[in-house]
């Protein structure tokens, strides 16, 4: 193990003291740096990183120390974002009143003006506010799904088996969360709810299954195939979806689609594929609901590939998005352009509020508990007054144009080396295929952990999001995710970095890659059987 970390360190420093060669580039940023912030720490600093890495880390990247990341930290594009003058500005301005403060009503309006009408509240004809505000997006899932189980379970009419006209595959697939989650026999399903979506995150996965839920990912054909001429890869499975609905309807409380598909790559999801489900939900009176995390990206690659939207804008484009969901939950460390947040909007009048009309109230005394006041949330006044001016920012056509440009370079130097990612790139990360990776090579099945390891060495942090993030461990067997996924993300901050920083990383790769049958595969010393292990696990190199 050690001879092979030394021949990758000393790769690593060749790699860094190489002659710059000088790219082409035909059109400034947007943007310029209004401040800069210099590193504690030095690339040259290998073995440095090494020994943290190894005795300090355990191989895990959330547990790396960010001030000893000389590079680029892909680890997540979430809460990483570099905030504008404007929104650092409007925090100055905060108002901190514990109930009903300025910031609050400002972001109501603003949340009209960026999803549209329909997403008014506060009218004295309606049933309370339609909107919750939590401080991070993880926590909205944790409150939406802990309500809804309590709210839907009132109205249960479920037979305790699986109904024979399911797909078969689909039927298996549900099975088998059954059988891994519960224990239950073959056919059953207790009375647990089923959650469909295009692909649920590891963090929304973690929270339906911890309140009893099935999450089901229904992924369309196209992305199952590898189509890479097909631009809307994250799309629902229309048949699969309907399929379930027809079958197990009552089982479903509400259907998510996740825009972009974080787990499918960073894929966009088309207006028509949004508009077929809605019309399946439709006829089976259940509520479509957004992930709406990345938003305004997923609205960007409407208004580029998708046949009549080239002439509307980003806003336009979003309000008709918006247009056919009954509430939307959205981590607004994302496409909300801010350090940290989250909110909860339901539309008035419904399905989902017209079906579960004491969720608001249930919701409301949850976030009292958990949060605060409804009108902060668990959050300070300043920072709704920068969500509102980041709401204002993400639908600019020259920033979204600025930010999924830069993604699709790394992408393209990527592809350009023969490193198999996802194709075509996605809107916030690059996805790295690690069974093409290591194609013909003998390896283990977490080598994306090794990877992820290595490139912390190099200086650069991405995350693991596949066989270890999204499998499973259940007496003595290793369960990977179906539909299989085995990729490491390299998810990039908006405005953080400049495309020499992330072509270095691209670089350090590239380094991976070509000796890619020296890298070692990892054990997993702790944690293997955990939820959401990923995040608490710890690894060492094989010998």
């Amino acid at each position: 193990m050690s001879e092979a970390i030394d021949f990758f360190i000393s790769k690593f420093r060749d790699n860094i003291n190489r002659e710059y060669e000088p790219g082409r580039y035909f059109r400034p940023r947007p943007y310029r740096n209004a401040s800069v912030r210099f590193r504690n720490c030095s690339i040259e600093d290998f073995e440095k990183r090494r020994d943290i890495l190894v005795n300090e880390a355990g191989l895990n990247a959330f547990m790396f120390r960010s001030d000893m990341i000389p590079g680029c930290d892909l680890l997540s594009d979430s809460g990483t974002t570099t905030m504008t003058m404007r929104q650092w500005a409007a925090m100055l301005l905060g108002d901190e009143a514990y109930g009903s403060n300025e910031g609050y009503f400002e972001l109501k309006n603003q949340i009209t003006e960026t999803f549209g009408k329909d997403w008014v509240s506060g009218n004295e004809n309606r049933s309370g506010e339609n909107l919750f505000i939590f401080h991070q997006g993880r926590a909205v899932e944790n409150a939406l799904f802990t309500v809804l189980g309590r709210v839907a379970a009132k109205n249960e009419t479920r037979q305790p088996k699986l109904a024979n006209g399911l797909m078969p595959a689909l039927k298996k697939r549900i099975e088998s969360k059954l059988l891994s989650g519960k224990g239950n026999t073959p056919g059953s399903c207790d009375s647990q709810f089923i959650i469909p979506s295009n692909s649920h995150f590891d963090t929304t996965q973690g929270n339906i299954e911890d309140k009893g839920m099935i999450p089901i990912n229904l992924p369309c054909p196209q992305h199952l195939a590898d189509d890479r001429d097909y631009r809307f890869r994250g799309d629902m499975d229309v048949d699969e979806i309907e399929n379930l609905l027809e079958n197990e309807g009552s089982r479903v409380p509400l259907v998510y689609i996740t825009i972009t598909n974080n787990t499918g790559g960073g894929q966009p999801v088309s207006i028509a594929n949004i508009k077929r489900i809605r019309e399946i939900t439709d006829r089976f009176n259940i509520p479509l609901f957004f992930d709406a995390c990345r938003f305004a990206e997923n609205a960007w690659f409407i208004k580029k590939y998708e046949k009549g939207y080239s002439d509307k804008s980003i806003t336009e484009i979003v309000h008709e998005m918006f247009s056919y969901v009954d509430g939307f939950h959205i981590s607004l460390k994302k496409d909300g352009l801010v350090n940290m947040g989250g909110a909860l909007v339901l539309k008035e009048g419904g399905i989902f509020t017209e079906k579960y009309p004491d969720f608001k109230g249930g919701l409301t005394d949850y976030q009292i508990m958990a949060e605060g006041h409804p009108t902060y949330g668990g959050l300070a006044g300043r920072d709704l007054k920068s969500i509102v001016e980041g709401f204002r920012v993400v639908v600019r056509q020259d920033y979204l144009d600025a930010r999924i440009g830069q993604i699709k370079r790394v992408a393209d130097s990527l592809t350009g080396y023969g490193i198999p990612i996802i194709e075509p790139a996605g809107g916030h990360a690059v996805y790295i295929d690690m069974d093409k990776f290591f194609d013909g090579i003998k390896i283990d099945d977490f080598m994306g952990v090794s990877v992820t390891a290595l490139l912390l060495i190099a200086g650069h942090r991405v995350c693991e999001l596949g066989t270890y993030a999204f499998g499973r461990y259940m007496d003595g067997n290793e369960i990977p995710p179906d539909p299989r996924v085995n990729f490491v993300r390299a998810a990039v901050p908006r405005l953080a970095y400049e495309d020499m920083d992330l072509l270095s990383f691209v670089e350090a790769v590239k380094v991976l890659y070509d000796h890619r049958e020296r890298i070692p595969g990892v054990n997993v010393e702790y944690g293997r059987d955990l939820p959401l292990r990923h995040f608490k696990s710890r690894f060492s190199f094989k010998k």
